[in-house]
């Protein structure tokens, strides 16, 4: 398909059309529109979780995971998932299971490919940690399981080539005790619909935490008074600095716009360099220097 609209595909609900679209329900499938883009760039939306879409569209073609890549299985002591299943399944999947250890990625939204990405989790664990291992393909259709040590994970970032696109994967998931999975489940669940933005259009967090002894990023949004600020229809939350809320109406400049300016006020007055966590689709290379992000 093209022109397809991708703000409702995207959490911000922000975002221009794609040039072109479609779904790729098994591997062959997927192999087969990466030959039809011919080495052309192609960029894989989840739910779009932690994207921010330009107005004018992400410039490249956009595909989406279904089919057999979007379930999930519990194993003996593991959780075999593909990249398109939900996070949220397989947390649920392992939580009512009695197994230990998911609970790290309780109430993240998304899919399984994007935290493996990302290596989502919490600020002391991310999913690769408990990963055995995951199964990619390149645009030449070649496919290759890799492993944490060759993909070096650290704080919501890997070492794996960007257009390496996950399939499938393998975690740890060891049986515990179910009343105290459940507990940990609820607790951590709770602490962050109390302390975070679920209520309203928002990428989630913004901005990746400073290494110690620094404070965190949404102290340090905080101190230099851009909590609740406005551009257009894009707002810091008010509940949390490290969020940034779409209004009904903000465009993607709008949250650009925003972005810079916390980043400068941030530098300048504490001298540290605030980096995004959160992926650009679009940006020209010179947007992406002011936000600090790299390519």
């Amino acid at each position: 398909m093209r022109d397809v609209p991708l703000a409702d595909l995207a959490r911000w609900k922000i975002g221009g059309p794609a040039p072109a679209y479609a779904k790729a329900g098994s591997e062959e499938e997927l192999r087969a529109l990466l030959a039809e883009v011919g080495g052309g760039p192609v960029l894989v939306l989840g739910r779009g979780a932690n994207v921010l879409i330009a107005d004018d569209g992400p410039g490249a073609a956009v595909l989406q995971l279904e089919g057999e890549f979007a379930g999930h299985e519990l194993l003996e002591g593991t959780i075999r998932f593909g990249a398109g299943a939900l996070i949220s399944a397989v947390v649920q999947t392992a939580r009512r299971a009695g197994r230990s250890g998911l609970w790290i990625l309780e109430a993240v939204p998304g899919t399984m490919g994007g935290a493996l990405r990302m290596n989502a989790g919490t600020a002391e664990e991310g999913i690769w940690d408990r990963s055995l291992w995951a199964d990619a393909m390149w645009p030449d259709g070649t496919t290759r399981r890799v492993t944490r040590g060759e993909v070096r994970p650290r704080y919501r970032a890997i070492d794996l080539e960007t257009e390496a696109i996950f399939l499938r994967g393998e975690l740890e998931a060891p049986p515990g005790d179910p009343d105290a999975v459940e507990e940990e489940h609820r607790r951590r669940r709770e602490s962050k619909l109390r302390a975070q933005v679920y209520d309203q259009p928002t990428c989630g967090s913004t901005w990746k935490n400073p290494e110690p002894p620094a404070p965190s990023a949404w102290q340090l949004v905080d101190r230099v008074g851009m909590r609740g600020e406005r551009r257009g229809g894009a707002q810091i939350s008010a509940k949390h600095a490290n969020f940034i809320v779409n209004l009904g109406d903000a465009r993607a400049q709008d949250v650009i716009d925003l972005l810079i300016e916390t980043r400068q006020r941030v530098l300048h007055e504490t001298g540290i360099a605030l980096e995004p966590e959160i992926q650009f689709w679009g940006f020209p290379d010179e947007v992406l220097r002011d936000v600090g992000a790299a390519r």
